[in-house]
């Protein structure tokens, strides 16, 4: 018997036969075979005798299944009889889908076959196995599977490494055809001793990071962007220097499926696919993701435009731009991979896979491996789109306002779902529970199947906050605890969005609308039964309300308390304080700012959340809301605002606050309305910069004739700036432009604090001339 953590499932082919291989750590790396395993299917509604028959033509020849067998399976609660059809490979599978759906309805024919083999073994990665069997021979200590089951494992121990690359184009984007990689930069623990940076011959650069690879023997490589930019490259010009990839576990070369990159025995994990789904960053650049993490380090960097500029001339500073970075991605690494990790157990899939999907899929994945358990087959996945109306959201009071409580309906959708048993199986004309204002119906028992899913992560995210509250803070097991616990946190929240959203196995519209119908009749009902007792309502929205009463904070407390009480009592809800904000004021829905008790600033739907407004509106933005916040004076916050014109028009600004950032969602010959991000993309194309599709445009706004995308350029082709005059690169030469500062002004640095200002009473009239008195600024 052997024991260890499971890392990896994926199939081989042995003479002709797929064979389910398991990657597993135990004191030493191991496989682990599976030869009994067949590839098969469900179809219902379809006679035995076109089983019998069945046949598929190829080029290859033909197609026909292993075998079948008759099974009961339930479908949406219901028993019904099904045939499952065995192939001989997990290639045929497709082909005989396709076939078989002539004649009935095949279930569960799109489940990659190694991940069935886990969902029917009930076992997980990022979990324990403990492996019956003999051990066979191979190049890793090697076992044929007699008996596998799973077994509890605390918390994976897992060696991570990161890398980065650097190349060198003498113009514009880096070409893999004729421009070399210079550094690669690896980082692989906390030590300083726990980093090489590798340049020189770009030969001997590959064959080091090949073999240091090999070496350290990682479990998990990290980078950023790496699947789209980093590993495509060094594919292409190790090919032409011909330097051997044979960075797997087996001496295997890195190969490439449906695009994506696949090391045997190793997990691959681009940080930027996790970085996509952080909401609060817009621009999901390296450094931005390092800062909202909190592992930003500071020190002395270039633009990675100015590569080739310095590595002629100081080589350091390239060489120390390509350690920041991947120390960056080492410790970004390090705050988002312990999650995944438990999402990975959750869901039972490769790491690597489980970093790439949506929450959606990630439900998907946990919905297949429960309805396993109660012999559920699960309905085929069809795209729709389809709208309803989604939260209530009472309009909020303008004004500052002062001791403001945020009551914070704890896991509201989640809540109602259990409460009201909603589920695609519970849905019913007879069913007890009448949802309000939309009229659906659903059964009070049994209980659904997405309720007893989340009842199941609900109750288990409550024993573990139980034993956190046992534990010091300082304890190693809180902090383990304490992932877990928001893994299940980020899975239960996400079931609601999962019932309405159009890729979803267990799509169901009419859960969706009657959970919102149900949280809108919640909104509702709590805010009159505060308006009862005497409290104002100052804004609701989805999951929360604002409240504030004229006394102070201590009785204001207990009054809180009493509301609270009387909700829970009449509503089936869980609801407590959120915060507490000492001043608080809203722009509009979904925008406010606040500051609490303890003078921690939140701020909501705000530009200095969005990318699309440069870094000196947002940094202008964010120092109003302090003022009034902190001070309480509106007066103060026009004053700073005046200055902040008089320092654009003084040239008193560096490049990097002017800088606007949008994305692109299409490439730049395809949209129709031509915007300016898109032309300044379009004329980055002049220097030989190609954006690709999903990536940011950085630009300025210059003066001279037209409209502002003739006007916007992107900051790859600035040279230089003083605070007025722009070093434009062209082609063949430079040209000298102006900042158009009105644009600054206009356009930029007044809406972004005059939407604030407005709502106290303010209001915006035309700047003229550079000496601007504030009578003359706002009237």
């Amino acid at each position: 018997m052997v024991e260890g953590l499971l890392i990896d499932a994926e199939y081989v082919t042995i003479g002709n036969k797929a064979v389910i291989r398991l990657w597993c750590k135990g004191e030493d790396v191991f496989i682990a075979y599976d030869r009994n395993f067949k590839p098969y299917f469900y179809v219902l509604g379809i006679d035995e005798e076109v089983l019998e028959k069945a046949e598929v033509k190829t080029k290859k020849g033909k197609v026909t299944p292993e075998g079948y067998e008759k099974r009961k399976v339930k479908v949406f609660g219901k028993e019904t009889d099904a045939l499952v059809v065995y192939a001989r490979h997990p290639q045929d599978v497709p082909k005989l889908r396709e076939f078989f759906s002539q004649f009935g309805d095949v279930r569960e024919a799109d489940i990659p076959f190694a991940y069935r083999y886990l969902i029917d073994k009930d076992l997980a990665c990022m979990d324990g196995v403990s492996i019956s069997g003999k051990e066979v021979e191979g190049k890793i200590k090697s076992y044929e599977i007699e008996r596998i089951e799973r077994i509890g494992v605390d918390f994976p121990k897992l060696k991570v490494l990161a890398f980065d690359c650097e190349m060198l184009s003498s113009f514009g984007m880096p070409n893999a055809e004729t421009d070399p990689i210079i550094v690669i930069a690896l980082k692989w623990g906390e030590d300083e001793k726990e980093e090489r940076i590798l340049y020189g011959e770009e030969r001997e650069i590959l064959r080091s990071f090949v073999e240091l690879i090999t070496e350290l023997d990682p479990d998990v490589i990290v980078g950023y962007n790496q699947d789209a930019f980093d590993w495509p490259y060094i594919r292409e010009r190790a090919e032409k220097l011909r330097v051997p990839l044979n960075i797997g576990r087996d001496g295997t070369a890195i190969v490439f499926r449906g695009g994506r990159p696949k090391i045997a025995g190793r997990l691959n994990v681009d940080l930027y696919d996790i970085a996509v789904r952080i909401a609060d960053v817009k621009i999901k650049k390296l450094e931005n993701i390092a800062e909202f993490l909190g592992t930003k380090i500071e020190m002395e960097d270039i633009q990675g435009k100015d590569i080739s500029r310095f590595w002629a001339t100081e080589k350091e500073k390239v060489l120390a731009h390509a350690r920041r970075d991947v120390v960056h991605t080492y410790l970004i690494a390090k705050e988002l991979l312990p999650m995944h990790y438990e999402l990975s157990r959750l869901i039972r899939l490769p790491l690597d896979d489980v970093s790439r999907m949506g929450r959606g899929k990630q439900v998907d994945w946990l919905l297949l491996s429960e309805a396993r358990k109660l012999n559920e087959i699960a309905p085929n996945a069809i795209e729709v789109s389809e709208s309803y109306e989604g939260a209530l959201v009472i309009e909020p009071e303008r004004g500052l306002h002062e001791n403001v409580v945020e009551l914070d309906f704890a896991s509201m959708y989640p809540s109602i779902m259990v409460a009201f048993n909603i589920s695609p199986d519970t849905l019913s004309a007879k069913g007890e529970n009448l949802a309000p204002e939309v009229g659906y119906r659903f059964r009070k028992s049994p209980d659904g199947f997405f309720k007893r899913i989340l009842v199941s992560l609900i109750e288990k995210r409550r024993e573990m906050k139980k034993k956190m509250k046992e534990m010091s803070e300082d304890d190693p097991r809180y902090r383990i605890l304490d992932i877990k616990q928001q893994t299940l946190k980020v899975l239960t929240n996400s079931f609601y969005g999962y019932m309405g959203w159009g890729g979803a196995r267990w799509y169901c519209r009419e859960c969706a609308e009657a959970t919102t119908a149900w949280g809108r009749y919640f909104i509702k009902t709590s805010a009159k039964i505060a308006s009862e007792m005497g409290f104002k309502v100052l804004y609701g929205d989805t999951d929360s309300i604002f409240i504030s009463k004229q006394m102070d904070l201590e009785k204001l407390s207990a009054e809180v308390e009493k509301l609270i009480a009387r909700i829970s009592k009449e509503l089936p809800i869980q609801i407590e304080v959120a915060e507490i904000f000492k001043s608080i004021f809203f722009v509009e829905k979904k925008r406010y700012a606040g500051i609490t008790v303890d003078g921690k600033i939140f701020v909501r739907g705000l530009e200095v959340r969005r990318g699309d407004w440069c870094e000196l509106a947002k940094n202008a933005q964010k120092d109003v809301i302090e003022i009034l916040l902190k001070e309480r004076n509106p007066k103060k916050a026009i004053d700073y605002i005046a200055n902040k014109v008089e320092e654009i028009r003084n040239g008193k600004v560096k490049l990097e606050d002017l800088v606007i950032y949008k994305g692109l969602t299409k490439k730049p010959s395809k949209y129709e309305a031509i915007q300016a991000h898109v032309k300044a993309a379009k004329k980055a194309e002049e220097i030989g910069i190609f954006y690709p599709v999903g990536s940011k445009v950085g630009y300025v706004v210059l003066k001279e004739k037209g409209t502002v995308g003739d006007r916007a350029y992107p900051i790859e082709m600035v040279e230089s700036f003083d605070g007025e005059n722009v070093k434009i690169k062209r082609r063949d030469c430079y040209e000298t432009k102006k900042i158009d500062k009105d644009y600054y002004i206009d356009h930029q640095l007044l809406p972004a604090v005059m939407r604030i200002l407005e709502r106290f009473g303010y209001s915006e009239t035309k700047v003229k001339g550079s000496q601007t008195s504030l009578d003359a600024f706002f009237g």
